[in-house]
């Protein structure tokens, strides 16, 4: 029974040894320009109540990038229609882009609202839409931008990512696909584009709302390989059996650029969210498996040599 236990202990600690390596691994980081030190947050807290006399709610900070962010309005429930809310940057209207930018409206400008500002996607008119948020002044532009997925059919967003929109900007190359996602461990492609140009040699920086702060440097033609932080907290087994499955884990992230060109500095941001690795957890129970199977292959091997011993014992 020793030598059982001895195996079956053996195999079940090397899996969880190997995932608790990888887990404590250093992750390397900067950040700069606009970007400040914050406190790491946990994932999924509730959203508070801005400071009073604003009249607007706002997802906890996490970064001091510009961002959009959804935010939930009363009554509102078409699913061609969403709220969203400026934050860390002061502007009077979003600029929303169609996917398909021969129907009326295709570029149009919508005036923010206090409690979160409603974005329509047009008649018939699904997939990705592009939104954007801009401020200037004091020498300084200041741009956020995120997609949103509206659930009915309509052009892909090829022509609306290359469609040039602002001075600097950052597209990703591509978005994921319907009902896919940015995961941590993955590594995606994005562009760094200035006046319509592939910016080389620039920064692309980082920011997950799980603390994680990581550099990017675009190449040669402007693109960015990003590498998505593995920095997700293990399931609580105890929350999860007592609540439902809302569908995968999802994270806030946030790309930023900087850059001075004509006495003026440009500073844009994308943030959209990313989710937990598919596999994670996985790999455990495999391993656990894999060394429950070793053993019971290695038990016909123990059984014959523990008989051999025994019958030597009485030959002797």
């Amino acid at each position: 029974m020793q030598i059982y236990a001895s195996v079956f202990l053996a195999a079940a600690l090397m899996p969880i040894q190997g995932i608790a390596a990888a887990e404590a691994t250093p992750r390397s980081g900067s950040s700069s320009g606009m970007a400040q030190e914050h406190q790491h947050h946990e994932y999924g807290a509730a959203q508070q109540p801005d400071k009073p006399g604003k009249g607007k709610w706002q997802a906890r900070d996490w970064t001091q990038y510009p961002l959009i962010a959804p935010v939930m309005r009363r009554g509102e429930r078409d699913r061609m229609s969403t709220g969203l809310m400026e934050k860390n940057i002061e502007t009077d209207f979003f600029e929303v882009f169609s996917p398909d930018s021969s129907v009326a409206d295709a570029r149009r400008k919508v005036p923010v609202e206090a409690e979160g500002t409603v974005i329509k996607a047009l008649p018939k008119v699904g997939n990705y839409y592009w939104v954007s948020a801009r401020q200037e002044g004091n020498g300084q532009v200041t741009v956020a931008s995120t997609p949103y997925y509206f659930g009915e059919p309509g052009p892909a967003p090829t022509r609306l990512l290359l469609e040039q929109k602002y001075e600097l900007e950052i597209i990703p190359q591509p978005l994921p696909r319907e009902h896919g996602a940015w995961r941590e461990s993955e590594k995606w492609r994005f562009m760094l584009r200035f006046n319509g140009q592939p910016l080389a040699n620039k920064a692309l920086r980082m920011e997950t709302e799980f603390g994680s702060k990581t550099s990017f440097t675009s190449d040669e033609k402007g693109m960015v390989t990003v590498l998505f932080p593995r920095d997700f907290k293990p399931v609580d087994k105890k929350a999860e059996q007592g609540g439902h499955s809302h569908g995968p884990r999802r994270a806030k992230f946030v790309l930023a650029a900087e850059h001075d060109d004509g006495g003026k500095h440009y500073l844009t941001a994308f943030n959209h969210t990313y989710s937990a690795d598919a596999e994670r957890g996985k790999n455990l129970l495999a391993g656990v498996g894999f060394g429950v199977f070793g053993m019971l292959l290695a038990s016909p091997l123990l059984r014959r040599r523990k008989t051999d011993n025994a019958n030597g014992a009485r030959e002797a």
